[in-house]
């Protein structure tokens, strides 16, 4: 049964002030389907998300600066909670999870991070956005180190066929190594664990 042009009108002043179908079906006592059909009848979009009453009014930068504390040699050390299993520095933030290193990256960058984000200085507390890097980053630098050191390999693949252009990897100490060899070691002691 179509509604009155009366009730009409008010259920699109409703919907002009950004009420849902349920709270406009409650005002005008209709039920909740009436309403979303003459929602889409009228063009009128779907009601706008409220934000959740729990929300951060902080960015996830401002979050991010609130659970660090300044140390000596521009550290920042988190004082934020860390992930059960592996130890990462972590927080939420409007309902998500952000690691740490990954923020403070972005932060440095201004761009998203490729692969792990560790922490490049002598102190693993430290998320100050100087002292990460991202995988590409820390093998650039690392590599350097290993020319400079002369670590360095001209080596063209590793000892199981796999190119060095796209998976050689350096250990903080610039000693070369595959990065694929090491994650295929990784996993099959981890089956062997299981």
């Amino acid at each position: 049964m179509p509604l009155d042009p009366a009730t009409v009108d008010r259920l699109a002043v409703l919907f002009t002030e950004g009420a849902t179908n349920k709270a406009a079906a409650l005002a005008l006592r209709i039920d909740k389907q009436t309403a979303g059909r003459y929602r889409a009848t009228l063009g009128f979009g779907p009601a706008p998300k409220r934000p959740a009453p729990n929300r951060s009014a902080l960015t996830v930068e401002q979050k991010f600066m609130s659970y660090t504390e300044p140390a000596e040699g521009e550290h920042l050390i988190w004082t934020g909670r860390h992930h059960r299993a592996h130890g990462t520095p972590v927080f939420t933030h409007h309902e998500r999870t952000y690691t740490a290193r990954s923020v403070a990256f972005r932060i440095a960058t201004g761009r998203a991070p490729e692969g792990y984000v560790t922490t490049e200085c002598e102190n693993p507390e430290c998320v100050a956005p100087a002292h990460v890097e991202d995988e590409p980053g820390r093998t650039r630098v690392r590599a350097q180190l290993a020319a400079v050191i002369g670590t360095a390999t001209a080596l063209t693949e590793c000892s199981r066929g796999h190119a060095t252009a796209t998976h050689r990897r350096y250990t903080p100490g610039g000693a070369p190594y595959c990065g694929t060899c090491h994650a295929d070691m990784k996993r099959a002691r981890a089956a062997e664990a299981a």
